[in-house]
């Protein structure tokens, strides 16, 4: 529909006691609600026995993004490029050929890279009321503050790659650096039961579930978020199939989905978190070394 999630709310006087509220002021009625609405969920905060259990963590890691727009010679277009400056620079260099035939480099940094180079102190982390102020993209990034600060780093960044890694510098030229862009500190989200409770995905009643960032967004050190959201659809699926599979039946019906949804989000987080927190240990500078 090309709008976002605001809310959802009950409407327990209907046969589809849910409803949903768009940014565009439109609403839809339904009976059960997939939330996959990233990170900063909107789905999720709208029901206090799933809001209450998500905690934003931040993690003393950032990234740098450059992109380049055309393959470097001599570089191959199915493989991706690992770059490790001296071990005293505290960052290094993944490069990624991309369909288009450019190049997206990721400068991957620490705390401890900004105490010897001031000059790529990341964006300050966002908050959950500052969410969508500044697009999507702010999720992870934030504008320079001016050409002047955009100049600054690029010519700073040329300084750098010169002296640390020379033979990248030259493959891609100083141009690329002109896009660079400073992301905020990596973030994840950890959903941590109340007293006495296990973690689920699900509300009490089984009408709404969490799948991807949503439920489990995780750091990028593992490359995992993209297969467990979609691990995730496929564990919905499972349990859709178990519990027609227990009723004797072919046919989904609302009350099914209600004890999918159940069954999922009850399961599904002891797959989740053991990922998530390897993801996040391995995001601190030390666990790199």
């Amino acid at each position: 529909r090309g709008a976002g999630v605001s809310k959802v709310t009950r409407d327990s006087g209907s046969d589809l006691p849910l409803l949903v509220h768009l940014e565009d002021g439109t609403t839809i009625p339904a009976s059960h609600v997939v939330g996959a609405d990233g990170k900063w969920s909107k789905v999720r905060q709208s029901f206090p026995e799933l809001h209450c259990q998500g905690k934003i963590r931040t993690e003393p890691s950032f990234g740098v993004h450059i992109m380049v727009p055309t393959l470097p010679e001599g570089w191959k277009a199915d493989g991706t490029y690992v770059c490790r400056p001296p071990e005293e620079c505290q960052f290094y260099i993944i490069a990624a050929p991309l369909p288009t035939g450019g190049l997206s480099i990721s400068m991957v940094c620490y705390d401890e890279t900004v105490e010897k180079y001031p000059f790529l102190a990341p964006p300050e982390d966002m908050k959950l009321e500052d969410y969508g102020k500044g697009g999507w993209e702010d999720d992870y990034s934030a504008a320079l503050n001016s050409e002047a600060s955009d100049k600054a780093l690029s010519d700073n960044l040329t300084s750098l790659f010169e002296e640390t890694i020379p033979a990248l510098y030259a493959a891609i030229g100083r141009d690329a650096l002109n896009s660079a862009r400073v992301n905020r500190r990596t973030s994840w989200l950890e959903m941590m039961p109340e007293d006495g409770k296990n973690v689920t995905y699900s509300t009490e009643d089984g009408r709404v579930v969490l799948v991807g960032d949503a439920g489990h967004a995780v750091t990028p050190t593992l490359g995992e978020g993209c297969n467990m959201a979609m691990e995730s659809s496929v564990k919905i699926a499972d349990a859709l199939e178990l519990m027609m599979k227990e009723k004797d039946t072919t046919t989904c019906t609302s009350e099914i989905l209600t004890a999918a949804f159940l069954e999922y989000g009850r399961t599904r987080p002891v797959d989740t978190i053991p990922i998530q927190l390897k993801s996040a240990e391995g995001s601190r500078h030390g666990s790199r070394r």
